[in-house]
């Protein structure tokens, strides 16, 4: 585990942090010793046990909230701004998927996934900024995929919102960056987790072949390229996208 001091006690929020990414994200945190609030929708099961087992579990402050409803934003900030005087670290790490062929997406699917992964983003970003500028040294990073720089069949809506989510990070961080706040994104590829078990074995395989390093990655290496990315130590990069998918997008 790489440490980094400047982490001690600083502030951070996570979406999507009941997933298998969201999970290893707010671990990583909690062992750079940072204050966690972790946002989940519907499924806080997984959350509990980690505050529950965790060395530093008891700086793991789990929040319901559905960010594609305004209101409960809102609300969040609202009450985030009661508990802490300055937001130091944001990941926005919250998506879903609903996948299909264009021909038979519903306009329902396609308008869930845009409004959770782009919109949702954009809300919750809105309502934070006053605490992210509080702080000395914040940062944003946008959990993106790789589906957002490579066709990926049947997901013409999640590539769509993650290809403007990195769109919007770039004119983003090109906006706030004068103004002290830092914002990159990470694309992950395909990642060992809950949902890429549903996925079938033949993809995977196909997958893994296309891969130089002839494996899936793994929760824990895009939750530490995170914590770099938060760190003093990746102070000089602004608006950038690092790539997490063993060199696949490469070739």
């Amino acid at each position: 585990m790489y440490k980094y001091n400047d982490l001690i006690d600083r502030n951070v929020l996570v979406t999507g942090a009941s997933g298998d990414i969201g999970l290893s994200i707010c671990a990583e945190f909690l062992k750079q010793n940072a204050h966690v609030y972790a946002l989940y929708n519907s499924n806080s099961a997984d959350l509990i046990q980690l505050k529950d087992t965790h060395p530093q579990g008891d700086k793991l402050h789990i929040i319901q909230c559905d960010l594609a409803n305004k209101d409960a934003v809102t609300q969040l900030c609202e009450d985030l701004n009661q508990q802490i005087k300055q937001l130091d670290i944001l990941v926005n790490n919250a998506g879903v998927v609903r996948d299909s062929l264009f021909a038979s997406m519903s306009f329902e699917d396609f308008n869930t996934v845009i409004n959770t992964n782009l919109f949702g983003t954009f809300t919750l970003i809105k309502e934070v900024l006053l605490l992210l500028r509080a702080s000395e040294s914040a940062t944003i990073i946008n959990v993106a995929s790789i589906a957002a720089l490579v066709a990926s069949v049947g997901q013409a809506n999640y590539s769509a919102s993650k290809g403007a989510l990195l769109a919007f990070t770039r004119t983003l961080a090109a906006e706030l960056a004068p103004r002290g706040v830092r914002v990159n994104a990470v694309a992950p590829g395909m990642i060992e987790s809950k949902m890429v078990k549903k996925v079938s074995r033949t993809v995977v395989r196909d997958t893994i072949s296309a891969i130089p390093l002839r494996r899936l990655g793994k929760c824990e290496e895009v939750a530490n390229t995170i914590a770099y990315l938060s760190s003093t130590a990746s102070s000089y990069i602004v608006g950038q996208t690092i790539v997490i998918d063993g060199g696949m997008v490469m070739r």
